[in-house]
């Protein structure tokens, strides 16, 4: 039973550290699509597509956005590189279980587990305080693009914290008693 709990604490651990991964990197967390869903920008917390055709947004203004971000999308780009960190720990204490002289459970569930902390709390962040804060953004064609979306990495880091939940879970089954080969 453990050593399937290990493989499966791997596996989701990998899954949720690549989710999160993309999710960071990927322009989808404000997205600005119509109902025809053309050509609108995409805002993310370290990238960003500027759009195409009528509505594009100038370069400049595109830019300028990234610069100067609101204090919650900072916070969220801050506990979304925390988690990742953590996700890195948490693959090298998986790794290290594969010794069987390593007692690595303790720290496997601590790491993963304030991973998923740290990933809940960006999204729930983002997501809450996103609704109040209405960026407008003005197309080259002069349009006013104000129909803000939470987008398509918004949805890939929910889905990375469901996945993170569920190796937080099954380290916790790696969490066993000290084996003494003492004689008392």
């Amino acid at each position: 039973m453990a050593r399937k709990a290990h493989f499966g604490y791997g596996f989701f651990l990998i899954i949720g550290f690549l989710l999160t991964l993309v999710a960071l990197f990927t322009p989808g967390w404000r997205s600005y699509k119509d109902k025809s869903g053309q050509g609108a920008p995409d805002i993310g917390l370290v990238s960003r597509n500027c759009g195409s055709g009528n509505r594009q947004v100038e370069a400049y203004d595109c830019k300028a956005y990234g610069r100067f971000q609101l204090p919650f999308e900072k916070l969220t780009l801050a506990l979304m590189i925390i988690a990742v960190i953590l996700e890195v720990f948490s693959i090298g204490c998986f790794i290290g279980l594969f010794s069987p002289r390593a007692r690595l459970g303790m720290p496997a569930f601590s790491t993963t587990g304030l991973a998923f902390i740290s990933l809940f709390v960006a999204i729930v962040v983002y997501g809450v305080r996103m609704q109040y804060k209405v960026a407008y953004l003005q197309s080259t064609t002069y349009e006013l693009l104000a129909n803000v979306y939470l987008g398509y990495s918004y949805w890939l880091a929910v889905i990375a914290t469901i996945v993170i939940l569920i190796a937080s879970s099954l380290s916790g089954s790696l969490i066993g008693p000290a084996e003494s080969d003492h004689l008392h």
